[in-house]
């Protein structure tokens, strides 16, 4: 393969979205291998329960890589895990004919939209189109919930912000996350303020909560409370919702990346709005099975309570809610985060 066409397929595949836009990666190149390693310690510590944050990021990258191999005319084969700190080795074979693949132009266009969206129900046309590969991925189960379930989904998914501006280590890993500039983007990982839709006049106050103590008095006038409320009515206002459940391994959250990012590029083929959610969902999981530790009885009952309300919304038994995201049709977002150029070693 010529190295021109192995670093288009890496470029695309660095498109993919990551937790705090960390890009948990980097690639090594040898002959027609392209292996992927995983750097979960770029993520989220707490969001990040047992890498599985990373591995959905890297879900979505092998998915971007995908789509940009057979529109470049090879085919690629994916071997999950063969060592420990390798998440995917990648192979390549030529194809016969290029397949025209209508998705490749939208790993560039896909972005996250917090804008409210539109509450119109999507016609079937478009529901078929996003979502007629989720029979690829068996190890995935998807949700999809129209109508007055989503403001439900949306009031339990939204108690993560209350959690973190209560939580002192939590709110200095929020706070630490977020950059105030866009030129900073290129230097450091992190959410810029303006993807979060953050406007001039709340930028002052989110200035002002960066301070323990401040946040600490904004805690006994229910800020947090009234921030929480914005964020249910915002995600509330989606045309609709979709949940990824899986068993619970590990792997299996490779595919619910797979699977979500198929979803948001035929979103944003269609120019539809897309915002994954999963900060409930992983503070659940570090609330019972990880750091145990860093949260108050209150928190705790916080986080579970939503978890378990969510679960019996969507009818989930025995299984794990890997993700949850919101579809609709919405105005552009203030922001788009920017990708760094891919860390790439060759052979």
């Amino acid at each position: 393969m010529d190295r021109e066409i192995i670093k288009k397929i890496i470029e695309a595949g660095n498109e993919a979205p990551s937790g705090g836009n960390s890009q948990p990666w980097k690639f090594k190149v040898k002959n027609n291998t392209i292996e992927v390693i995983a750097f979960p310690e770029k993520d989220h510590p707490v969001l990040n329960f047992r890498n599985r944050g990373t591995y959905i990021a890297h879900g979505a990258l092998i998915e971007n890589i995908e789509v940009a191999t057979y529109s470049l005319g090879y085919e690629p084969s994916f071997e999950f895990f063969p060592q420990p700190h390798i998440s995917v080795r990648i192979t390549f074979k030529t194809l016969t004919e290029i397949k025209n693949n209508d998705l490749f132009s939208a790993i560039y266009n896909r972005h996250t939209n917090r804008k409210p969206y539109e509450t119109d129900r999507l016609t079937e046309k478009e529901k078929i189109y996003l979502f007629q590969e989720a029979n690829k991925f068996p190890e995935c189960e998807l949700l999809v919930i129209e109508g007055e379930k989503i403001r439900q989904i949306a009031e339990n998914l939204a108690f993560d912000m209350v959690v973190f501006l209560q939580n002192q280590l939590l709110h200095k890993m929020l706070f630490h996350e977020i950059i105030w500039n866009e030129e900073e983007q290129k230097y450091r990982p992190g959410l810029y303020v303006k993807t979060m839709e953050v406007t001039p006049p709340k930028t002052f106050i989110f200035r002002l909560l960066k301070n323990w103590k401040v946040a600490q008095f904004f805690n006994k006038i229910k800020i947090p409370q009234k921030i929480y409320k914005e964020a249910s009515e915002k995600a509330s206002a989606s045309a609709l919702m979709g949940a990824i459940v899986v068993s619970d391994h590990d792997a299996n959250f490779i595919h619910a990346g797979r699977l979500m990012q198929s979803i948001w590029l035929r979103a944003a083929k269609q120019d539809l709005g897309f915002q994954l959610i999963t900060g409930v969902l992983f503070l659940w999981q570090q609330v019972n099975y990880g750091k145990q530790e860093i949260f108050s009885e209150k928190e705790k009952s916080i986080i579970n309570t939503a978890y378990e309300k969510l679960t019996e919304i969507l009818g989930v038994k025995n299984k794990i809610i890997a993700l949850t995201f919101r579809i609709g049709k919405a105005n552009k977002p203030l922001a788009v985060s920017y990708k760094r150029p891919p860390e790439i070693e060759w052979e």
